[in-house]
């Protein structure tokens, strides 16, 4: 579809250029009729070296690209999707399709052998494998997961990629209760977002839902399971709150709210992402004046292989 026949919700482009400013928005907007590339994580627990499962893929002529902020993820060319998926390497668990910003949180949480992490909001397993292949399969993971059919999901990825660490559960994280004496070194909470971050102009079904209401009832939501999971969190420990979507409403929002509701029990973390783009993060937003520390977190700028996406990294103090 050329993008003069564009078919997203036309308050939602309202609104992003508003978030991101004209000439930003200008050169976005094309991005929405874009077919990214595909995108393959190596799953280190079946798979110590990725250069070689990378051999076994150049042999049968798909080109691939490394990305430049992880040595075990890759761009692949001259490969259909549904090829993607039936192909061996990703039946049999070596290789896991999974989108390159989509892999930020788990590499700034930085999780590591031996530690207990609690995935907040855990299905399909994408980021669980990911901790999972980067804990070399040391440690515990506690995956949380609400929706039912979701959560035969993530175990079903958990058994293939070989991810023993992971204990699923199926519940509401933002009901559950932590003991004291059995607190996480680290959280992770991709929490449930708008995903705007993923619309495309040739996919109606990506949109179809999209609305303030539906903006709001996110935010919420986020607030939620943001402020219980970090009950879990023990003292210096870490917490990473990310979404794929623009919305300053379940992302400044919600860290503004978060640190101000905590009282000085969390702090951001600066970091950085090599090769990876940033937008500016917005000092406020339809009146409401968010704190100014907010700016360690980080916007990815979308481009040719990054789709939007929001991270922010905290501290218990």
């Amino acid at each position: 579809m050329p993008i003069s026949e564009n078919i997203l919700p036309v308050l939602f482009l309202e609104r992003l250029k508003q978030i991101v400013g004209e000439s930003s928005f200008a050169e976005l907007f094309p991005l929405f009729d874009y077919p990214y590339p595909l995108c393959v994580r190596v799953n280190l627990l079946k798979v110590p070296n990725p250069g070689d499962v990378m051999e076994k893929i150049a042999a049968q002529g798909v080109c691939s690209q490394a990305l430049p902020f992880t040595d075990s993820a890759f761009l692949l060319e001259n490969v259909a999707k549904r090829e993607l998926s039936d192909h061996p390497l990703v039946q049999s668990g070596e290789l896991f399709q999974q989108a390159p910003s989509s892999l930020l949180p788990v590499l700034v949480l930085a999780p590591r052998p031996g530690e207990r992490i609690l995935d907040a909001c855990a299905a399909p397993g994408s980021k669980t494998t990911q901790m999972a292949a980067l804990m070399q399969g040391c440690g515990e993971i506690l995956a949380v997961e609400a929706v039912k059919h979701r959560y035969y999901k993530l175990k079903s990825v958990c058994s293939l990629l070989g991810a023993a660490n992971v204990r699923p559960r199926l519940g509401d994280v933002s009901r559950l209760r932590f003991s004291p004496t059995e607190l996480y070194d680290a959280v992770l909470v991709d929490a449930p977002c708008s995903s705007e971050g993923r619309f495309k102009s040739f996919d109606p079904d990506t949109s179809a839902y999209w609305s303030p209401r539906k903006i709001a009832q996110m935010s919420y939501k986020q607030k939620g399971i943001l402020l219980n999971a970090s009950r879990a969190l023990r003292s210096g420990g870490r917490l990473l709150y990310s979404t794929c979507t623009f919305s300053p409403e379940e992302n400044e929002e919600v860290v503004d709210w978060f640190l101000t509701k905590t009282q000085g029990e969390f702090s951001l973390v600066p970091f950085s992402l090599q090769g990876v783009g940033r937008s500016p993060i917005l000092k406020g937003w339809q009146k409401k004046v968010y704190r100014h520390d907010l700016s360690s977190c980080w916007r990815v700028r979308p481009d040719r292989v990054m789709t939007g996406f929001f991270i922010a990294s905290f501290v218990r103090n």
